[in-house]
């Protein structure tokens, strides 16, 4: 296997120079992220025609001139399972590329499985079979052996045809539109994900009210701060669940807080005066500045309908070969029933009710609520027993 190993700024430089002109830059990611506060990169395989190369990040204090070609016009980006891609670019030059093409979301609209991983797709695409023996590897490690290597190039000789099949697969059952409607609204949610804090999405802070919501982001922004200087994970310093409990209390006083199970710890326990600021901040804080409330309902007067009608969608999607995952949930079933019922949230607008999904399975779901399409089981396809059928 030929491959340019690229370990110096100069070396970088003249990959970049031959890159340039490409129509098509497959590229992947190794990196570390255990025992620390954001992961490590520590490789970048390249592919573009007959130019194959590993990158070493660890090497190289400089990647800007990598990623400013991958986020430049006239080329399209192909990777798979676009997100730890799309960070390490982003925490480099607060970008995206262009033009991206992710083979595991596109894979969403041809198979019935999602997310799938990059061997599984491979074999299923092109019929070849390669290792997986190097999946736990310890990338920050140098030197690198010649199998570990090949296993880390192996993620990107194949991309470009992978993607070149699924193009054609897409334009054959007519959802490439599909497929670039998901991913600009991919590109959108990670491009929030990595410019805004996550606070709200802890699980539970749905269930509090305004003035815990306040707690709950004054604590986190604090952790988040402590946890980078310390370069440890965020939930090995401080987890969400006590995040919650804190909140929940609404108390600033250090003598409660340390009474809190969890606390006890020796750096947590030093660390309690700053917690009861933080507290303290938020409890003081106007209503005007609150944050507001979760805006999702749960709407359980129609968890008998939703299991009836997801059971229609997952059978629908096995049929058209596309992954349920990715087309709807639950609780975008229970909105689109609360919108077609009129007992919706204000100014919420169901997921179902526009782009492809609408155009998926909006339709067949309005038939099914208002009695026009009728459900029959037919017990000699017990895989696919479901029947769609329109009333006259």
């Amino acid at each position: 296997m030929s491959y340019i190993f690229v370990t110096q700024s100069s070396e970088l430089r003249d990959l970049v120079w031959r890159l340039r002109d490409a129509p098509a830059i497959a590229y992947d990611t190794e990196f570390v992220s255990e025992g620390q506060y954001s992961s490590l990169l520590c490789l970048i395989q390249v592919a573009a025609g007959d130019i194959q190369a590993i990158i070493d990040p660890l090497a190289i204090s400089d990647l800007s001139p990598f990623w400013n070609l991958i986020c430049a016009d006239g080329h399209e980006t192909i990777v798979h399972a676009c997100r730890c891609e799309m960070e390490f670019c982003h925490r480099a030059i607060g970008s995206f590329p262009k033009r991206l093409f992710d083979v595991q979301l596109a894979a969403a609209f041809t198979e019935a499985e999602y997310p799938i991983g990059f061997r599984s797709l491979l074999d299923r695409t092109l019929h070849i079979d390669l290792p997986k023996d190097e999946s736990r590897t310890a990338w920050h490690k140098r030197p690198l052996t010649v199998q570990q290597v090949e296993y880390a190039i192996g993620d990107v000789l194949y991309l470009e045809r992978i993607a070149n099949v699924q193009k054609q697969q897409l334009l054959q059952t007519q959802r490439l539109s599909w497929y670039e409607s998901e991913i600009l609204e991919l590109q959108a949610r990670l491009s929030h994900d990595f410019t805004n804090s996550r606070w709200q999405r802890i699980s539970k802070a749905s269930s509090l009210n305004s003035r815990e919501l306040a707690i709950l982001r004054e604590v986190w922004v604090w952790r988040d701060h402590v946890a980078k200087r310390l370069n440890m994970p965020v939930q090995r310093f401080l987890r969400d669940d006590l995040l919650i409990e804190l909140a929940r209390r609404k108390t600033s006083d250090p003598k409660r807080i340390a009474a809190v199970r969890g606390f006890q710890r020796p750096d947590l326990a030093r660390c309690i005066p700053e917690i009861s600021d933080a507290v303290e901040y938020a409890l003081k804080l106007p209503l005007e500045n609150l944050p507001k409330t979760s805006s999702r309902y749960s709407y359980p007067q129609y968890s008998v309908i939703t299991q009836f009608l997801y059971a229609a969608v997952s059978s629908l999607c096995r049929k058209e070969h596309i992954a349920l995952q990715l087309v709807a949930g639950p609780n975008d079933i229970r909105e689109f029933i609360a919108a077609e019922l009129g007992t919706i949230a204000p100014n919420l607008e169901p997921r179902l009710n526009s782009g492809w999904r609408a155009e998926f399975i909006g339709n067949l779901l309005r038939d099914l609520l208002s009695g026009k399409t009728a459900i029959e089981i037919n017990p000699r396809t017990p895989e696919d027993p479901l029947l769609f059928t329109s009333k006259k």
